[in-house]
């Protein structure tokens, strides 16, 4: 059944010199069935797992893994099924990778007037595959990056992965710890790597990386620190589950310890001080103290040290990266800056009944002559009340179901619960966009600190709540809004000929051959240089337009005027 090399099976060459001297045959003997009938009896007589253990990923392996019944195996087979199964994934990995090196080394991937314009990937290749794979640009371009990387110079890497030696997280450290040095120091560190990487996690594959990376060139080692010091950023936040977020801080090691031991040394303070709250949760709580503040006040208080005091032993000198004249010292304050002409604030997307709270009904009390108030009773029950009309012991009340598209929207994280989307709209620095129930669209814009910019613009930001490249989650708030025909070939200001678009979409779209149109406003229609078509619904939903032809004959075929249709300012 399965297509074994038999010779690294666990006992399987035992197994088959015995049957061979049973049989009084050797090798050479053996006719063309008879081979195939002796590799059938080995197989019979070789335990599930073992079987499994030695094959690489392939297509036959996985038509074999399909055909298995998981229940009939016992707990080792079904170790080895998922250990197989994984190094299935890893070899359509590598197809997945090596097919997106092709791609980046095609003419129209590489546009010679989008380099001339970005600081970002000069080619579109991760772009399209990002369209066509529904993940982020950051997704494709790195796909596209590791593929490079790995059928060029990290090759051995390749290999492992397509065998299913490694999976992919491994192979993405190897990829990823090499990235920003020569090829000749990263075929050195993957030589010393690579070898033990099966045997080794993805953790401990980045810790061989790096330090494999200072053994080959302390010198170099030390510049790159240097220069990746000047790459420090907080990534903007991340969406997990039930109303959580999350950011991420990269930065010089001496920078992000100082921070650590900072928050755990207030909140170790405030637990002694006899505060309820956990450590994690003051950790928590006592830095993103400094983000409400700035927002309520309008300026950010720091300590104003310059990255890598740490290092230096300059904690105790406040020498800042220059602020305005009038915050500069050791208490700077930082002045928030304005965002399409007012303060930032975060908006809560929500509909008209969501913002207003249940009616509450005043009834007479006969009891004392007094009026009451009451909230409708639910008519309707569940599966799971008994005769009281009340869930029975240990049920939870679901609460009253509302439309999947009137779930409010937080922008920069996504969907809330509509207790939580009131209470923000209530707040100080949050700003609601209430739309109609039945349209979704922005009916009313209410603000609390400053004066809304143009009404135009607030309501092209408010519909597309995000740039509208399929995809994209770059907050519409910080786009620029982009004349879909462009103004200087005829296009109208209005709303169906406006869209937000990041810095990013708005070079593909002018310099990377891409073309964008609006066939109904807030309604996006996006056609690749690859030939793909997707449209952007007004829920950011991708819809695949593309019809089922050869895409590259299609390329082909586009005509030069059509392909070098760029737009330039004003946009």
């Amino acid at each position: 059944m399965f297509d074994v090399r038999w010779e690294e099976v666990p006992g399987s060459q035992e197994t088959r010199e015995r049957l061979l001297h049973e049989l009084g045959r050797s090798d050479e003997e053996l006719s063309g069935i008879e081979a195939g009938m002796l590799a059938t009896l080995v197989a019979h007589e070789t335990p599930w797992e073992d079987r499994l253990h030695a094959q690489a990923g392939s297509a036959g392996l996985l038509a074999d893994l399909e055909g298995l019944d998981l229940e009939e195996l016992d707990e080792g087979a079904l170790v080895e099924v998922a250990a197989a199964a994984q190094r299935v994934a890893s070899r359509a990995q590598q197809i997945q990778l090596r097919a997106a090196a092709t791609l980046t080394a095609r003419e129209p991937m590489n546009p010679q007037v989008l380099a001339e314009h970005t600081t970002g990937p000069a080619g579109v290749a991760g772009d399209c595959l990002a369209l066509r794979l529904r993940c982020s640009k950051r997704q494709g371009h790195d796909l596209v990056r590791r593929g490079h990387q790995l059928s060029t110079y990290l090759t051995r890497t390749e290999e492992a992965l397509a065998a299913g030696a490694i999976d992919l997280a491994r192979a993405v450290a190897i990829a990823d710890g090499v990235e920003h040095v020569p090829w000749q120091i990263a075929l050195a560190v993957e030589d010393e790597v690579i070898e033990r990487a099966p045997d080794r996690t993805p953790a401990q594959v980045r810790a061989d990386v790096a330090a494999a990376l200072i053994a080959v060139d302390p010198d170099e080692a030390h510049a790159r620190a240097e220069r990746r010091r000047h790459e420090r950023r907080v990534s903007r936040p991340r969406a997990h589950p039930d109303g959580v977020a999350s950011v991420r801080v990269e930065g010089p090691v001496g920078d992000v310890l100082a921070l650590d031991l900072a928050l755990d040394g207030a909140a170790r303070a405030a637990k002694a001080s006899g505060d309820a709250r956990t450590l994690e949760q003051l950790r928590f709580d006592a830095l993103t103290s400094l983000g409400h503040h700035a927002l309520a006040t309008g300026a950010l208080e720091t300590g104003a040290l310059e990255s890598g005091a740490l290092e230096t032993g300059a904690l105790d000198t406040p020498t800042a990266p220059t602020p305005p004249a009038e915050q500069s010292g050791p208490n700077a304050r930082w002045p928030v800056a304005t965002r399409n002409g007012h303060r930032p604030s975060v908006h809560v997307t929500m509909s008209l009944e969501q913002l207003v709270p249940e009616p509450v009904e005043v009834r007479a009390d006969p009891r004392c002559g007094n009026s009451t108030s009451h909230r409708p009773e639910r008519t309707t029950g569940t599966p799971h009340e008994g005769a009281t009309g009340r869930p029975p012991e240990g049920a939870t009340d679901p609460g009253t179901p509302i439309p999947v598209g009137q779930v409010p929207v937080l922008e920069g994280y996504g969907p809330i619960d509509p207790a939580t989307a009131r209470a923000l709209a209530a707040g100080g620095i949050w700003r609601r966009l209430v739309t109609d129930p039945l349209t979704g669209s922005p009916v009313d814009i209410g603000t609390t600190r400053y004066t809304p910019p143009t009404a135009m613009a607030d309501r092209i930001r408010a519909r597309d709540r995000t740039c509208v490249r399929p995809g994209c989650t770059h907050p519409a708030s910080e786009a620029q809004l982009d004349h879909t025909t462009a103004y200087n070939h005829g296009g109208h200001t209005s709303d169906a000929n406006l869209g937000a678009l990041c810095t990013r979409d708005h070079l593909i779209k002018t310099h990377g051959h891409f073309t964008l149109t609006q066939p109904e406003p807030g309604i996006f229609e996006w056609a690749t240089p690859t030939g793909h078509r997707y449209r952007r619904e007004r829920d950011g939903t991708t819809t695949d337009l593309t019809p089922a032809r050869n895409h590259r004959r299609h390329h082909e075929k586009r005509s030069d005027s059509h392909a070098s249709d760029d737009d330039n300012p004003p946009f």
